[in-house]
């Protein structure tokens, strides 16, 4: 008795070792994360023909088509990219349909389970991206009792945490219909447990690691405003995926939005696959002063004009009409100062009336890109001009001197800075203030009474982004 007891466990513990996928599926997650799709699918499709009554590679092959769909969708004409993106969604939707109907989830094993409840997942992402909500959280549904199944059977399958994450932190973020349509079904979601979940798969995941970081860079930049914790995600993803050319470009953004410019420069300086394009070299030599090469590459970014998200040809435009009038080139602005969206235009002529102030500005941020000291940034700040006829600059000036102080751990200075335009008029500088300050608070431990105030101010501004981040701060501080 005691020795069948010893094989049961035995059985059970080598049952229970992490799914490790074989050199054929390592090739095919390479070739999907490096945005070799056509490859990838084909791989797919040929283990599919040979052997078409497994989810496995079904599971793969839609992966890939997911992952293509964001490229596909970026290549449309921005005039018809609702809907061309509806019809390529449908596609995808067809697809995953017909598979789900070709499988007994009762006959699945564990590991096929979870590729079979994985396209379950999918299948809801695209309805919902679709803004079929109804259907989307069915499949939803679906997915997570075969995810809780899995894991029922064998507690280290970690990859199952990924869907269990990516539902528990979306539907806590739905709201009005969506979020009602996710309770009556069950799925109210947890921010917390989700979170938790998704850095699990990351970090224990084998086969899904790409997902997860690709998911934790989306949820951390977009969703909880905080690009510093995203930054980690997006580098370790990197490493592995090194020519992933979208994920290449949002991490360049992002070290330019959180003032990392030396690694930014790394980037640009040793890009060798030439991965990075025009529009995100036009920004960083913008915040770096380099107007000759903003401009230059400005105008080839536009040149393709109809590969951009949506909102980059508006930056790039404000991008060459403002380094323009900077050097003097009047020949250039006039082409490019009719694209300029209704803030575009206001930010220039603010800057145009009030020549002297808005140069002073930009000197500042120039020095600050380029990494000078605490010291010479102290001196420089001693020049500056009366702003109070200039609408905002004041703010523009404490958020770039706390941007300053914050990314040399100079906390104290940059919350006094920050502090000053924590009711700034403008509601982009507003948040980049309260975003600056929780970060801060996060960091470092403070009185209880500044906390208290920083969250009453999220609570008025009505940010969701901020509200979610709130409640870590009165986590921390036991509010």
């Amino acid at each position: 008795m005691k020795k069948l007891l010893f094989f049961l466990l035995l059985a059970n513990f080598l049952s229970a070792k992490p799914i490790d996928p074989s050199q054929l599926d390592k090739q095919i997650i390479s070739l999907t994360f490096n945005e070799e799709y056509d490859l990838a699918i084909k791989l797919c499709q040929d283990q599919i023909n040979i052997n078409p009554n497994s989810p496995k590679y079904y599971y793969y092959l839609i992966n890939a088509r997911i992952m293509e769909l964001g490229k596909k969708t970026a290549e449309l004409d921005p005039n018809k990219r609702d809907e061309g993106r509806k019809i390529l969604n449908k596609e995808i939707i067809d697809y995953c349909e017909n598979v789900v109907d070709k499988f007994d989830e009762s006959k699945l094993n564990p590991e096929n389970k979870f590729y079979y409840g994985t396209i379950y997942a999918y299948l809801a992402r695209v309805y919902g991206s679709d803004g079929s909500w109804w259907s989307a959280f069915k499949a939803g549904k679906k997915s997570k009792n075969m995810m809780e199944e899995v894991l029922k059977s064998d507690s280290s399958f970690y990859d199952a945490y990924l869907i269990l994450g990516m539902l528990e932190y979306y539907a806590d973020r739905m709201s009005g219909i969506t979020s009602f349509i996710a309770g009556v079904l069950g799925l109210s979601g947890d921010r917390t447990k989700g979170l938790d979940h998704l850095q699990l798969a990351y970090e224990k995941g084998t086969l899904t690691f790409g997902q997860a970081a690709l998911t934790l860079i989306e949820v951390n930049s977009n969703l909880e405003g905080n690009e510093l914790a995203a930054l980690n995600y997006y580098e370790n993803f990197i490493n592995r995926f090194p020519k992933n050319k979208r994920v290449f470009n949002a991490y360049c953004h992002s070290l330019i939005n959180t003032w990392d410019l030396k690694k930014a420069e790394y980037l640009i300086n040793n890009d060798k696959q030439n991965l990075l394009d025009n529009y995100t070299r036009s920004r960083f030599y913008d915040i770096k002063g380099n107007s000759q090469l903003a401009v230059q590459y400005g105008v080839r970014a536009l040149e393709n004009e109809k590969n951009l998200f949506r909102g980059a040809s508006n930056s790039i435009s404000y991008i060459i009409v403002y380094n323009s009038w900077l050097i003097g080139d009047w020949t250039s602005i006039p082409k490019f100062e009719q694209s300029l969206s209704d803030r575009g235009k206001e930010v220039f002529y603010l800057n145009k009336n009030n020549e002297k102030e808005g140069k002073w500005l930009h000197d500042l941020s120039v020095l600050i890109a380029n990494d000078k000291s605490s010291g010479e940034i102290e001196v420089f700040i001693k020049s500056k001009p009366n702003m109070n006829n200039a609408k905002g600059f004041e703010d523009e000036f404490n958020l770039s001197l706390g941007a300053f102080y914050f990314k040399n751990n100079l906390y104290d200075k940059a919350e006094q800075s920050f502090q000053k335009s924590i009711n700034a008029a403008d509601a982009r500088d507003k948040f980049t203030a309260i975003k600056y300050l929780v970060d801060i608070y996060m960091r470092q431990n403070v009185d209880k009474y500044k906390v208290e105030n920083l969250i009453s101010a999220i609570k008025d501004f009505k940010n969701d982004r901020l509200s979610y981040r709130s409640k870590d701060l009165e986590k921390k501080y036991n509010l």
